[in-house]
């Protein structure tokens, strides 16, 4: 499946970008995003990049330099720039770049849609799926490695539980982690974590020793106060219910 990589230094557009496109090109291309010129050369270093929607104007490696980097490992890449500037001399850069196209952020979904639909039909036939080949270890020692990434998780309920972390943990990029967990388990890691975090808790509350907000602290939660809202999306009850219900339930 061809590989499109979003590069955004405003999170909220990438993500944004990011779960529209996943989307709209569910099942034909997969989405990566990132917030920076040096992540998206990381992870060009791990996937074959066939599509590139980036920023131009971004600090640090702008748009137009991370175009040619990210052609040097993958000639045959299809760069769309994404920006707020109707700038004549960046359009220019574009096209002496030989960029596939220049879209305005105010354009509208619907545009770039159709930009990334026109840049699809000019990839070459072949399209070998790269994305688990870039880490062919952990591709080999899969069921190993995701359970020592649950026994970390359920050992770290109190602690630190980000991306971040568990990707330096498996010393792997933050976005291949991500990948690669989707891929092999079916599910999202935030949603590994929640639930871990949900079994422990209801654990804790039906045992009847500890207080909400003793539980909160095992749990990791700043304050009792978020545990009780966290709690109550997950489960649709606050825990003072839930422990209610649990001990009507021992009485019958």
């Amino acid at each position: 499946m061809p590989v499109l990589l979003i590069v955004d230094d405003e999170m909220i557009i990438a993500d944004g970008l990011h779960e529209m496109l996943e989307q709209a090109f569910a099942g034909r291309l997969q989405v990566l995003c990132c917030y920076s010129a040096a992540e998206a050369l990381e992870i060009a270093r791990q996937f074959c990049i066939d599509l590139l929607l980036t920023d131009i104007n971004m600090p640090d490696t702008s748009g137009l330099e991370l175009h040619n980097k990210i052609l040097e490992p993958w000639p045959q890449c299809r760069v769309i720039y994404l920006t707020g500037y109707s700038d004549f001399e960046y359009a220019r850069t574009a096209l002496d770049q030989h960029a596939f196209a220049y879209v305005l952020k105010g354009e509208g979904d619907d545009c770039l849609i159709s930009t990334i639909e026109r840049a699809m039909a000019e990839l070459p036939e072949k399209k070998q799926d790269n994305a688990t080949a870039a880490a062919p270890d952990a591709g080999e020692n899969m069921p190993e490695w995701i359970q020592d990434l649950h026994t970390y998780i359920h050992e770290h309920l109190n602690s630190d539980l980000s991306l971040n972390t568990l990707a330096n943990f498996c010393h792997f990029h933050p976005v291949y982690l991500s990948h690669i967990y989707k891929e092999t388990t079916g599910i999202n890691l935030s949603d590994t974590i929640n639930q871990a975090r949900i079994q422990a808790a209801e654990t804790l509350l039906k045992n009847g020793h500890m207080t909400v907000l003793e539980i909160s602290r095992t749990m990791g939660f700043a304050t009792d106060n978020y545990f009780c809202r966290w709690f109550r999306k997950q489960t649709g009850m606050s825990p003072h219910s839930y422990r209610k219900q649990q001990i009507r339930k021992g009485q019958e």
